[in-house]
């Protein structure tokens, strides 16, 4: 039972900090609400028994990625921009999104899924992950490394163009 109340607990302060991404106007606040969800979902690997995913996302994702995230808000500038959002799209967005949810609730309780399926003993360990990424998500990883490193390039590069 507590470790069903610990998930849970990590999961709302996952969503707290994915709120505080999509609603704060601040960018670097935004940024520090995604490295807080990155954190939690880390931490929400470790209450379902693959803490080496948890370490990873935390190392990886909230260490990493935040600084190059934090990187590119400081060298375009932590200004705010963009156009005022209104009360009514603020409205209709919630609306949009409690109509989403609500159809997943359904959709997810129309299933009738049972328990679980069991998972083999080694799942989750550094030897399987180490495998999956090496064999199995071997192109993907690349990519998603080539992307990070074009992000990076596209950001000193539109700081360059904003000093000359």
């Amino acid at each position: 039972m507590i470790p069903l109340a610990v998930f849970f607990c990590v999961a709302v302060v996952a969503m707290a900090g994915a709120f505080t991404l999509l609603f704060h106007k601040h960018p670097v606040v935004a940024s520090l609400g995604m490295a807080c969800a990155t954190l939690a979902v880390g931490a929400a690997y470790v209450t379902l028994h693959v803490p080496f995913l948890g370490l990873f996302q935390a190392i990886v994702y909230a260490g990493a990625v935040m600084v190059i995230v934090l990187y590119v808000i400081m060298a375009l500038g932590g200004e705010e921009s963009g156009p005022k959002v209104g009360r009514v799209q603020t409205v209709l967005a919630c609306l949009a999104a409690a109509l989403f949810f609500a159809q997943v609730y359904r959709v997810v309780r129309a299933s009738g899924a049972g328990a679980p399926p069991s998972v083999p003993q080694s799942y989750g360990s550094i030897q399987s992950f180490g495998d999956s990424i090496v064999n199995t998500y071997a192109v993907p990883f690349e990519i998603a490394s080539l992307l990070l490193v074009g992000a990076m390039v596209g950001a000193v590069v539109l700081s360059r163009r904003k000093w000359e």
